[in-house]
């Protein structure tokens, strides 16, 4: 068998080289412009974009361009190492000037020196400019990925402003929201705003005000979509505001797929699995269902205006109920085994949604018969996100094979309003194309498209009277560093003044509840307790109050009060299992292991579908000593929900204990290949590895534990103990004091560092660190036990005593051995 010495390509280049030695001509590299694109064009406002290119001739030193308008050049540049170029201001006008609408032609030449200028690459492109302005600023999302990292820092998303004619960077019209805020929308002329935000304790909370330079979203300007429901959850998903800001329309009843990808570029996927139209009509204050887009045999969702508010566009697929879906409203499964089965469908795309776009007259809320949009629906694609033209005689769309949000097939395509053949637009990447908006004169489509890579970019598109496009022009101002840019909505708006939106509502007793939440979640306990206190008296009558501030006070060690308020959450809504897994949880975490196995049974009987329930349960048991009943439990959970990795990590905690150590790293590993995020399985893990005397393995896992869970106090005291005991005293401390750093309110750090400087008789540290504690929460018990350790151990006996005894009176039993050891 013959060798092969070259390829194809090979012999091609080859054959080339031959040619131009016997021509006398050199072969010149083919250099490619990166952008603009060929053809480009360009509105009549826009500032100069940064020409780049990517020359494979290594003997390219520095690059001459040339621009011409028919044969006559009106300007050249000479571009040395960098292979970009970004025309000044004043030679950008002039190009537009001398231009006069006419095609431009960019010849770039690489050459070799700048003595003998031997050309040997080149490229030539054309470009113009639009008679066509842009003339409207666009507001936008700017997200740091993935999108779980966005939930859990929700301080690092920014809604910001931006002019396509501006070199400055768009600014920040919102900032450091600690709520989730979604979809946007303004009124045809840019007076009104509305915005998804989760405002109070309410998912479905909806904004709407007056937009201008100093906005303010206060309580008044809330609405809550759930109160057309009678409070039952919804996330309101989708909505949008009419032309004429009378009106707003969203997606109720709903049930949604809600889960995170382990994508750093696609990292969720989301879509509506059932819901039907309802509008709210802000003069009159009624909400109702849309007749024709309300049949639940459909999910009805995504809708959108046309110009004139006579009719609503919105996509449409089959609905999946809970006999298929294990969801009952919103994205919490409620039968886990069930979802598991429905939702993995869907990741390994063994089913598919396709959604249709129909037409709908809204007819001052009295709806009618939805048709299909012909070219927009029975394509077996999915279609979604419907934006209509200002004029009305187009509608922009965006397809994939399925689904919605989020997909890389998905591409833009045009249709009439009416219906007829569709086409997709030459705009359009290879890499997720949506999110799409009309400019209010009705000449540009602003979208979102992940042409470069994973962040995504903000492009413009220019559409003629017939519907054709024009390539994609990069906004490449406004994007930030790791950030992408989302939801991009022109304002209608001349208004050139700095617009700020201040969300007001933050400061009033209304949002006290959903304030200590995010605190709560922050790790900002006392801040947390503080906007608590203020929910409870001001709604003493909502149990998820009580029930969340006694969930704090537990973190804070005030754990008589703690029980109180799980007392009184409980007397308010006996049938919340989750009430009576916090205080089973809590009398666990103090050994009281009857009390708590009889609030998880309890909790058990309200809700025998919670897989929740039945782990805390297995949990209290084992703690109990119990472990054939806490099997039994567990496996209950795992037929609930065999995704519930939290019980596989429990689960090994029991063959730990039993002694059999490489069990339970197999359950811990189960785990965490499950759910690389559970800080609860390193930790485990790092335990047994503790155990079996692999200290460099388990300070790795604790490590990994605490960066995954930055909040969890005892995973420091674990790994501080651990790098104490390995004689890293340092590293020790430090663990304690990066906490304190960044979470200074967080006492239990304080705490820690207290038992860890008893542990090393540095008692005068020691009290310096419990003296901190218990000046913010006299009334914690551990703390005050803590200050007896010290007095005890530093010879103080009488002042040893009356600490253990107030520890004993606040709730801490473990004092009562202390009192019978020291306090004769």
């Amino acid at each position: 068998m013959r060798r092969r010495l070259f390829s194809n390509s090979n012999v091609f280049i080859i054959a080339l080289i031959l040619f131009a030695s016997c021509t006398g001509k050199e072969y010149l590299s083919e250099i490619v412009l990166v952008n603009p694109k060929a053809e480009t064009l360009f509105p009549a406002d826009f500032i100069s974009p940064t020409f780049t290119w990517e020359d494979p001739n290594l003997n390219a030193k520095f690059w001459q361009l040339s621009l011409k308008v028919e044969e006559t050049e009106i300007l050249s540049v000479a571009c040395n190492r960098q292979q970009k170029w970004k025309a000044s201001p004043e030679e950008w006008e002039a190009l537009k000037i001398r231009s006069a609408n006419k095609v431009i032609t960019l010849r770039i030449a690489g050459l070799s020196d700048t003595i003998n200028q031997q050309t040997v690459s080149q490229t030539q492109v054309n470009f113009s400019f639009s008679v066509d302005s842009v003339a409207a600023p666009i507001f936008y999302r700017s997200v740091p990925l993935p999108f779980k990292h966005a939930r859990e820092h929700l301080n690092e998303i920014e809604w910001k402003l931006g002019y396509v004619d501006s070199e400055e960077k768009p600014y920040t019209v919102i900032e450091n929201l600690p709520v989730c805020g979604n979809c946007h929308s303004f009124s045809a002329d840019g007076s009104t705003i509305a915005m998804d935000v989760d405002a109070r304790d309410e998912k479905g909370a909806y904004a709407i005000a007056n937009f201008s330079e100093d906005t303010e979203l206060g309580s008044e300007d809330i609405i809550n979509w759930a109160d057309f429901q009678n409070g039952e959850f919804t996330y309101g998903l989708l909505s949008a505001l009419s032309p004429d800001g009378r009106y707003a329309i969203s997606t109720l009843k709903d049930a949604e797929i809600f889960v995170d990808v382990d994508n750093f570029e696609y990292s969720q996927l989301f879509f509506p699995i059932k819901g039907i139209l309802a509008w709210y009509d802000r003069n009159t204050k009624k909400m109702a269902e849309l007749p024709g887009a309300s049949d639940t045999i459909w999910v009805n969702s995504n809708p959108t205006w046309s110009p004139d508010g006579k009719y609503i566009y919105f996509s449409r697929a089959r609905a999946r109920h809970f006999d298929e879906s294990g969801i009952m409203h919103g994205s919490k499964a409620v039968d886990q085994a069930r979802y598991q089965v429905f939702l993995n469908n869907f990741l390994e795309r063994k089913d598919l949604v396709k959604f249709d776009i129909y037409r709908v007259p809204f007819n001052q809320g009295k709806g009618g018969v939805a048709e299909p949009v012909a070219g927009a629906s029975g394509n077996n694609r999915s279609n979604y996100f419907p934006k209509v033209s200002p004029d009305g005689k187009w509608v922009v769309f965006t397809q994939a094979e399925s689904f919605m949000l989020l997909q890389k097939d998905s591409k833009l395509c045009i249709v009439s309003a009416d219906g007829g053949k569709a086409r997709m637009l030459n705009c359009n990447s290879d890499n997720m194309n949506s999110w799409h908006s009309w400019s209010p004169n009705g000449k540009w489509l602003v979208f979102a498209s992940k042409a470069n890579g994973p962040f995504t970019q903000l492009y413009l598109t220019h559409i003629d009277e017939n519907g054709n496009d024009s390539p994609a022009v990069l906004l490449e101002n406004f994007m930030f560093p790791n950030h992408v840019a989302n939801i991009p909505e022109f304002v209608n708006t001349t208004n050139r003044r700095q617009y700020s939106i201040e969300p007001t509502f933050l400061e009033s007793d209304e949002f006290a509840l959903r304030a200590g939440e995010i605190k709560n979640k922050a790790g900002d306990f006392e801040g947390a307790l503080t906007d608590l206190n203020r929910a409870v008296k001001l709604v003493p009558g909502n149990a998820d109050a009580w029930h969340k501030r006694g969930d704090v006070k537990m973190k804070l060690g005030i754990t008589k009060e703690a029980f109180a308020d799980f007392d009184k959450a409980i007397a308010l809504n006996p049938n919340k299992s989750d009430f009576w897994i916090s205080r089973g949880v809590a009398n666990s975490d103090l050994q009281k292991h009857t009390c708590a196995i009889e609030d998880l049974q309890q909790a058990v009987k309200t809700d025998p579908n919670s897989f929740l329930s039945y782990n805390n349960l297995g949990f209290a048991f084992s703690r109990a000593g119990n472990f054939e009943a806490a099997m039994s439990n567990y496996n209950k959970a795992l037929k609930l929900n065999p995704a519930s990795y939290l019980t596989f990590v429990n689960i090994g905690i029991i063959e730990a204990r039993k002694g059999n150590m490489d069990i339970a790293l197999q359950y811990f590993e189960k785990a965490i290949d499950g759910d690389p995020a559970l800080a609860t399985a390193y930790a485990a893990r790092a335990k047994a590895k503790e155990q079996m005397g692999d200290i460099e393995a388990a300070m790795d896992d604790y490590l990994k534990a605490f960066r995954l869970d930055p909040g969890n106090t005892g995973l420091a005291f674990s790994l501080s103990m651990l790098k104490y005991k390995n004689k890293d005293i340092n590293g020790a401390l430090e663990v304690l004091n990066e906490i304190k750093r960044k979470r200074g309110s967080q006492l239990q750090a304080y705490e820690l560092s207290a038992r860890f400087y008893i542990e090393l008789n540095q008692f005068t540290r020691a009290r310096e660190e419990i003296n901190i504690v218990l000046e913010k929460t006299p009334g914690n018990g551990a703390a005050v036990f803590l200050s007896g350790i010290i007095f005890q151990r530093s010879g103080e006996a009488a002042k040893a005593c009356e600490e253990f005894h107030r520890a004993y009176s606040l709730g801490y039993n473990d004092a009562k051995e202390a009192i019978a050891k020291y306090c004769r």
